[in-house]
């Protein structure tokens, strides 16, 4: 038995999948000696209700509640929030994961010291829509820093408390936490490794991700982006102003002689995004200093 390892459940209106996925996950967790926590998001079936009657039977579940719907980030930071063991599984409510996945995901942040584990989904079939949007947010992440995992929005991620914990309140409530919070580990050198996990289909109910979840996602990671990397996003954003301004203006001037005002907004534009990069970097480099003044305190 190992007592040093939480799993965390993020529920909402999961109530057709709470007797089917529960049961064997809590005799799963209870003959390694695991804590369970399972957080309902407000839901507005009786997923709360369902997981209280099972908690009668399971000592070694805690069952949290939202009284409203706040988001899946909100209900996976309440869970991290109330683990007291060294280590914390996140895993989906929906049946997607395996518990032997979960088992493979905790030895491997023990046996390589890492401070996080993101279960790599090697049989994902997402339609071509949900593929696209994924190659969008990976590209776009990758744009700001380098990756040593690709499969960003895993549910399943094994954290080191330790080092998890202070990056809770940066991230945001919704789908995009599991990415936001997976960015500022990297940018901030913690060890992140991977392992290659299975998925199967969701059991029942509806997936709530969508079109407007990517568009949330991608919005925060260009958030983050300019809250860490300001020089890099805005000389990147310069940099293509520029090569547009420049390139139309070329075209015009070859073909009618005249310089564009096009073009010349363009490169202006070139400038004020590069001046913004450094009056972000400024302030970037300002933060850390007060950080680490408040942290040697």
């Amino acid at each position: 038995m190992d007592s040093s390892l939480s799993v965390v459940v993020p529920c909402y209106n999961e109530a057709e999948n709470i007797p089917v996925v529960f049961p064997p996950l809590l005799v799963f967790a209870r003959e390694r000696g695991w804590r369970v926590i399972a957080v309902d998001d407000g839901s507005r079936d009786d997923t709360r209700a369902q997981l209280l009657k099972m908690k009668e039977d399971a000592p070694h579940l805690s069952v949290l509640h939202h009284k409203l719907n706040r988001g899946y980030g909100a209900a996976t930071k309440t869970g991290l929030r109330a683990v007291e063991t060294e280590f914390a599984v996140t895993i989906d409510a929906d049946g997607q994961h395996r518990l032997e996945d979960v088992e493979k995901c905790f030895r491997r942040i023990v046996e390589t010291d890492a401070d996080l584990v993101v279960g790599e989904r090697v049989n994902n079939e997402s339609g071509g829509y949900r593929a696209l949007g994924k190659w969008v947010i990976r590209t776009f992440a990758a744009m700001l820093l380098s990756l040593p995992v690709r499969d960003l929005n895993s549910g399943m991620k094994c954290y080191r408390m330790s080092e998890a914990v202070p990056y809770l309140d940066l991230c945001p409530d919704t789908m995009a936490f599991s990415d936001v919070i997976l960015l500022l580990m990297v940018n901030d050198r913690k060890l992140v490794s991977r392992t290659e996990i299975e998925v199967a289909p969701r059991r029942a109910g509806k997936s709530t991700i969508g079109t407007r979840t990517a568009l949330v996602t991608l919005a925060e990671i260009l958030n983050l982006a300019i809250l860490l990397r300001p020089m890099t996003t805005f000389f990147r954003i310069s940099l293509i102003f520029f090569l547009l301004g420049l390139g139309w203006g070329a075209y015009i001037y070859f073909r009618a002689r005249i310089i564009n005002s096009a073009s010349v907004m363009l490169i202006m534009l070139s400038a004020v995004s590069f001046i913004l990069g450094l009056l972000g970097e400024q302030l970037a480099q300002i933060r850390k200093t007060l950080a680490g003044q408040k942290n040697e305190r």
